[in-house]
């Protein structure tokens, strides 16, 4: 081969490496440009005023707690004001709502030991009459809750389908239809902390569905 043709492949072979290191410096410019944005993004995202900081805190389920404890903790700690749903521990007072689909909005009521009286409020949110999708609030030892729930059918919508005089009802509320509220109010002495006690609605057929568990702390 002559020498001008070894020249000529001797020129393109140095090309083609000046090619292949700018394309490698290029890639390179490229990785730590990305790699620079990622970790300003994580800092950014962990930083102290980021809105998603604390996310798995904002995502925890609603807590029971007490008054003083709500009000210690009505804001959080980047300064935005938390809404928080709960049953205070030491409420006495308690609300309740049940709606046309046959549910309470509590699966579970908490007092304190120390009230000395109690007040449910039920609020029928549907909009169906009492004759036809009628709730009440009834509160029994859990062990009497399914024979007062049977006996409450034979008394009848007249004696708001709660069996007349029947020792095992702490408490009972009217029979109300939709867009109604009614109260009742019991003394805490009926109740023991720790007690195993159930609430219901003892419209017929309700009671299997619209239960829960109601809980007397010390």
């Amino acid at each position: 081969m002559s020498d001008s043709g070894l020249g000529f492949s001797h020129n393109r072979f140095i090309g083609l490496i000046v090619v292949i290191g700018m394309l490698v410096l290029l890639f390179e410019g490229i990785s730590i440009f990305g790699g620079n944005i990622i970790k300003a993004q994580v800092e950014r995202s962990t930083s102290k005023n980021h809105p998603n900081k604390n996310i798995e805190k904002r995502l925890q389920p609603a807590t029971v707690l007490s008054e003083k404890e709500v009000s210690s903790n009505s804001q959080s700690d980047d300064g935005i004001d938390a809404v928080v749903n709960f049953v205070a521990a030491d409420s006495c007072n308690q609300v309740i709502e049940g709606n046309d689909m046959l549910q309470f909005n509590l699966k579970e009521m908490v007092v304190s030991s120390s009230c000395s009286d109690i007040t449910v409020t039920l609020k029928h949110t549907g909009a169906m009459p009492a004759n036809v999708m009628g709730h009440n609030w009834v509160l029994t030892n859990t062990a009497d809750f399914m024979p007062v729930a049977t006996a409450g059918g034979s008394a009848g919508m007249g004696n708001n389908y709660v069996p007349v005089n029947d020792a095992r009802v702490i408490a009972a509320s009217a029979v109300i239809g939709g867009g109604a509220e009614t109260s009742v109010t019991f003394s805490g002495d009926l109740l023991t902390a720790g007690g195993d006690y159930t609430f219901f609605c003892s419209f017929p057929g309700h009671y299997a569905i619209m239960k829960g568990l109601f809980v007397v702390r010390d």
